[in-house]
């Protein structure tokens, strides 16, 4: 597994952590990476009086960010905190243990409750609704150390999802110090937010600020190397006069010596879309039928994600349509049907039963139009 963090030790003898991408991008419970691995990590650099904690993240796993923030407090040595983007949802709260932290002009800090995906009966419902209060008040908690401001204001600014400017969380007190000398890019591609060179899905908050469309400059790699190797008829026949290949027949090794530059920036590219396709794959696999789909998607078929989602979904119709049908199987097995009254529902029985299953549908209809990021 890889590590979502990385640790060294600077020429002045003092510590940093880098912080870019999603906190716990793999499993902060897994074999390889356990919260006493952070500790340890931390602690081997040794006697440092100031660990500069260089920061770009949307956030992730609630759990994690806590720990970091938790190992991070205890720590003896200065520690300062630098927003080089983004600081948002449990990335912000890895922010508030900075006895000094600072955001460039162009960063921005976002808080949110905490949320997550849930199924199950009622019960399992109101447990994880009580989990995730649990939660609300212990990332509370840290952000009224830091800020000084009350419960009640706190928890406006979670309620409405909160974007701040690096002026704005100065304001505030979640940032000591607004810099004016990093200079900090952000821009929209699509759905995807930008910031720093970092990608973010953008898609997922419901208060997400507008940020400038990517400029599209003339550079597109692809497009220069289809439009060498299908060089127009003019150039061809220049070729030939030289007695060189005409284009046509132009192999990937020849176009790889003569355009060195180009041939390196198409494979970076390939290899770029590639990382971005798996890293997209992975993140579906929390469905429990898609192993085997990504899988095949991953190393036979070459598919994008999207593709991959609807196969998942259609997989997974069909594991819980075999799973109803073997419950079904089991209770006929099981003769419970002859413990059941065997006559039918009289007419207005029936015609009160469908009014509360037509009601019940109509309740879930609404649930299931309201959006949440």
């Amino acid at each position: 597994m890889k590590k979502f963090w990385n640790m060294k030790k600077t020429a002045n003898n003092n510590g940093e952590l880098t912080l870019y991408g999603n906190v716990s991008e793999y499993s902060w419970w897994g074999d390889d990476i356990t919260p006493q691995q952070f500790r340890d990590d931390l602690y081997a650099l040794g006697e440092v009086d100031d660990i500069t904690v260089r920061l770009n993240s949307p956030g992730g796993d609630v759990f994690a960010g806590l720990h970091i923030y938790q190992v991070l407090k205890e720590h003896k040595a200065k520690v300062t905190v630098r927003v080089e983007g983004f600081a948002g949802s449990i990335a912000s709260v890895i922010a508030m243990a900075g006895d000094q932290v600072i955001m460039p002009k162009g960063s921005i800090m976002m808080v949110h409750n905490p949320w997550t995906f849930t199924m199950g009966e009622a019960s399992d419902l109101r447990q994880t609704a009580d989990i995730l209060d649990t939660i609300r008040d212990a990332l509370v908690e840290v952000y009224m150390t830091k800020t000084g401001l009350q419960e009640d204001e706190l928890n406006a600014l979670l309620d409405s999802e909160t974007w701040m400017t690096s002026a704005q969380a100065v304001e505030k007190g979640f940032a000591d110090e607004e810099e004016q000398t990093m200079q900090i890019s952000a821009c929209l591609r699509g759905r995807t937010a930008i910031i720093n060179g970092l990608e973010m899905d953008w898609s997922q908050y419901a208060q997400a600020p507008d940020l400038p469309k990517e400029e599209r400059k003339s550079t597109d790699v692809l497009g220069k190397v289809q439009a060498v190797l299908a060089m127009p008829k003019q150039e061809r026949e220049k070729n030939k006069e030289k007695g060189s290949p005409k284009s046509q027949d132009m192999t990937l090794d020849m176009f790889a010596q003569r355009h060195p530059d180009l041939y390196k920036a198409a494979v970076q590219a390939g290899i770029e879309q590639e990382r971005c396709r798996i890293k997209a794959l992975d993140e579906l696999a929390a469905v429990p039928s898609a192993r085997g789909v990504i899988a095949k998607a991953k190393y036979e078929t070459g598919v994008t994600a999207q593709e991959v989602a609807v196969d998942i979904l259609k997989a997974e119709k069909s594991r819980i349509e075999e799973a109803g049908n073997q419950r079904l199987s089991d209770s006929q097995d099981s003769g419970i049907q002859n413990l059941l009254p065997q006559d039918s529902a009289t007419g207005g029985e029936a015609e009160e039963v469908e009014q509360k299953a037509s009601g019940l549908a109509q309740a879930m209809k609404k649930i299931r139009g309201g959006k949440r990021a």
